[in-house]
């Protein structure tokens, strides 16, 4: 089980990596990811996807041209889920 706080706390420092980060590379907030304990688990050329094993926090960022910051999303893994299973056929 999560704490909640360290969770939130987490997720506070991952969007301050994002203020204004719009059109900017995407590699500074990559390299910026892992001493926190994200671990990239998937990439395409349209988005890049992180997950925190321990604070059970999922990460998708959106590239734009170049592979800079277009969007990005972050929720727990039981948003995640519940998102997934809401789609299924």
């Amino acid at each position: 089980m999560v704490n909640k706080g360290w969770q939130l706390r987490m997720k506070r420092k991952v969007e301050r990596l994002f203020k204004g980060s719009c059109n900017r590379p995407v590699q500074g907030i990559e390299k910026a990811l892992i001493p926190l304990g994200f671990k990239e688990t998937g990439a395409d050329p349209l988005a890049v996807a992180f997950e925190h094993p321990v604070m059970e926090l999922y990460l998708e960022i959106e590239l734009g041209d170049a592979r800079c910051v277009h969007n990005y999303l972050l929720v727990t893994f039981d948003e995640k889920n519940k998102k997934r299973r809401k789609f299924r056929w």
